[in-house]
């Protein structure tokens, strides 16, 4: 369905043949404007299961697997194999491949990146604490700016310190304070953690809502083909 709607085109498969053939255009283009598919009123989220396609999505969600292409669209998908989250034994395979390992044992034993766990413990005034915790990728040889050297941090080792404001201007002795609490922890990544992290992270896609479908099939067809 989506492709019968690509302008034809001629085209000569050898420069000195006169006789050209009409052949799909397969290198026109639609695409749905970003401000669109940030609009939440057009789209509901969608838990990918194990075994679905594009095409089980499409037929589960709008009665039709040739819709399949409105799937991959909608969440930019190039390649609707590897832009579906894989399956275990798949993503061994990928991972495998991809480090070019004898076995998958080596994925759980090699480190990919390191980051530093930053959790943030606040206790307020009135009681109430609040816990956020920030994982960014970083390298183990940190800059120290109190000694001006290179020092490399001990991995899982946390390092804990805490700093409590004043919540009025009364003595320092008799103000109610506030404590925040930083604790920074090191951690290696392994190879098949963070490969299987990205796999997970494809599972939530959005569909389109059904009653934006024929209207978004109206305007391909008016696009790509001029509407015939």
């Amino acid at each position: 369905m989506y492709f019968s709607n690509f302008p034809k085109i001629l085209y000569a498969f050898n420069l000195n043949d006169s006789n050209a053939t009409l052949v799909t255009n397969i290198f026109s283009r639609f695409s749905i404007q970003s401000d669109v598919l940030d609009n939440a009123v057009g789209f509901y989220k969608y838990q990918i299961k194990e075994g679905d396609t594009p095409e089980t999505v499409a037929y589960q969600q709008y009665g039709d697997p040739q819709l399949h292409w409105i799937v991959c669209l909608v969440n930019r998908m190039s390649d609707p194999i590897f832009d579906f989250p894989l399956k275990p034994d798949e993503l061994e395979r990928k991972i495998i491949k991809q480090y070019g390992y004898t076995s998958i044992s080596e994925a759980y034993s090699a480190i990919s990146h390191y980051v530093v766990e930053v959790k943030n413990t606040l206790v307020q005034v009135d009681g109430v604490t609040t816990v956020n915790t920030i994982n960014s990728i970083v390298t183990l040889n940190q800059y120290n700016y109190a000694s001006n050297t290179i020092v490399t941090q001990p991995i899982n080792t946390t390092v804990t310190s805490s700093t409590v404001f004043r919540a009025n201007n009364s003595n320092a002795n008799s103000a109610v304070t506030a404590t925040l609490t930083t604790s920074s922890t090191y951690k290696p990544v392994y190879v098949y953690d963070y490969e299987n992290e990205l796999n997970e992270s494809k599972r939530q896609i959005k569909l389109l809502k059904r009653q934006y479908v024929e209207p978004l099939i109206s305007e391909l067809e008016v696009v790509l083909n001029g509407g015939r």
